[in-house]
């Protein structure tokens, strides 16, 4: 029986694999690729402005007309959400927290989001079960299996076997409600999920390029269907505007949108048909936001001429609460240089995907690692035996590996460059000096370095 759960979990993802087209690669006829504009220059609050042990991003000018809203749910906020607290919540001028659970966690306050949801559409819902039972016994009162964790059914129907999971998709239009209720005078609305990292000294420089009074919907494109929409846990950013029509449309027709919601399994989608229903259409911003974590990316990724290696970076996504807080200690230190860079008059670079490789991934592969996987995917048969040095060897007679790692299953190779993660029992390594030639191979980001969005 199991087997047969597992293969009907296998077809189910392969259908919708099907359906489903993450990081559109067509429309040629329609949405053309340009540079829109080069960084707007750095703006710095004054030293005596920010407290003495402030985090270099509290330095950042520009942001404060920009609130981020961060999405999360009682199954996951005790693992995920307190590493945001010191580390990325330092650095916004203003914050939301919306949940399926009300409370006061650790210091900050957690709205709940699904509280404007009328009864009668909770009660025609089997989603709003783990709701109604978090209402009854709080979050304490959860089970283990409850509780955030991976799930066999985790790709492109996301994680159906987790309760919190399948109330997510409800949050999206009461969430633009109660943003514009709770922050009815900010400008630019930014919205992240736990996993998110908002690369923050880039994206405040790219929000002053642009017309908060215009209708806005940028993030990263992802289709199902014929409906084109942001993806969420890439983050997406709604100017003032496109959010007073969001609402409109939700709170215009909400049995509509109710409807649509418990007959589709992705809320990012139903809120980007809403906002083209209502004539707010997505700017396409794929690489500069990134679905991607910067342990695994694939540096390569292209789409015609936008190149993920030339383009700003704006958010990774899937981080584990570590990797939030190295990635946010190396933006600071980042930081820090452009704050150097324009006291001293000189000019200051936007930090770009293949800066993150180059300054961050890089100083981490100089040697090798022992419980660390590089998730080098070519497994040599018969190698279980095999000593990481005989790994290397067989490596390097493969033309083109640049990694290794050896596990009990035994020795893969890898012709793409990952840093990876730590993972017991699996010693990794490279080959820098192919490294380095695999890294020069790419063509050059001479004049394609500025920011990047689509036009019709």
């Amino acid at each position: 029986m199991r087997y047969s759960a597992r293969l009907v979990v296998l077809v189910t993802a392969v259908i919708a694999a099907a359906l489903i087209v993450l990081h559109l690669n067509s429309f040629p006829s329609i949405h053309q690729w340009r540079i829109l504009s080069r960084p707007a220059g750095l703006a710095l609050k004054a030293p005596d402005k920010v407290d003495a042990d402030a985090p270099p991003c509290q330095r950042l000018a520009g942001a404060e007309d920009v609130v981020v809203v961060m999405r999360t749910g009682a199954t996951e906020i005790k693992a995920k959400l307190p590493i945001h607290f010191n580390t990325t919540f330092r650095c916004y001028p203003d914050t939301l927290i919306f949940s399926d659970y009300a409370e006061l966690f650790q210091g900050h306050e957690v709205h709940d989001v699904l509280s404007i949801v009328a009864d009668d559409v909770m009660e025609a819902n089997e989603d709003f079960q783990h709701y109604l039972r978090l209402k009854r016994l709080g979050r304490e009162g959860l089970a283990q299996s409850e509780l955030h964790g991976e799930s066999l059914e985790s790709g492109p129907l996301g994680k159906n076997d987790n309760p919190g999971w399948r109330l997510d998709k409800w949050k999206f239009l009461p969430m633009m409600s109660r943003t514009l209720e709770l922050r009815p005078d900010q400008k630019w609305f930014i919205f992240i999920e736990p996993d998110t990292y908002l690369v923050w000294s880039s994206m405040v420089r790219w929000l002053q390029t642009m017309d908060w009074r215009e209708d806005q919907y940028l993030g990263s494109e992802v289709q199902i269907g014929d409906d084109v929409f942001a993806h969420g846990g890439s983050a997406f950013v709604m100017s003032k505007s496109a959010i007073e029509k969001a609402v409109e449309a939700y709170q215009t027709d909400p049995e509509e949108w109710h409807s649509r919601t418990a007959q589709h399994w992705a809320g990012d989608c139903i809120l980007g048909t809403a906002l083209t229903t209502i004539g707010v259409d997505l700017t396409w911003s794929w690489p500069m936001f990134q679905g991607g974590n910067p342990a695994d990316m694939d540096w390569k990724e292209h789409k015609a001429e936008r190149r993920l290696w030339c383009s700003p970076a704006l958010s990774y996504h899937h981080l584990e609460a570590w990797e939030v807080e190295s990635v946010w200690s190396f933006e600071q230190q980042h930081i820090l240089g452009l704050i150097e860079s324009a006291t001293q008059r000189r000019q200051t670079s936007v930090l770009h995907h293949d800066d993150m490789f180059m300054r961050y991934v890089m100083p981490n592969i100089t040697q090798e690692k022992t419980d660390w996987t590089n998730m080098s995917p070519d497994l040599i048969p018969n190698s279980a035996s095999m000593s990481l040095e005989e790994c290397r060897t067989l490596c390097e007679e493969k033309p083109g590996c640049v990694q290794f790692s050896q596990s009990s299953f035994g020795c893969s190779t890898g012709q793409e460059v990952k840093m990876g993660r730590p993972f017991a029992g699996i010693e990794s390594g490279w080959i820098l000096d192919r490294v380095d030639y695999w890294r020069r191979s790419f063509r050059s980001c001479r004049g394609i370095r500025g920011w990047t969005t689509d036009w019709n």
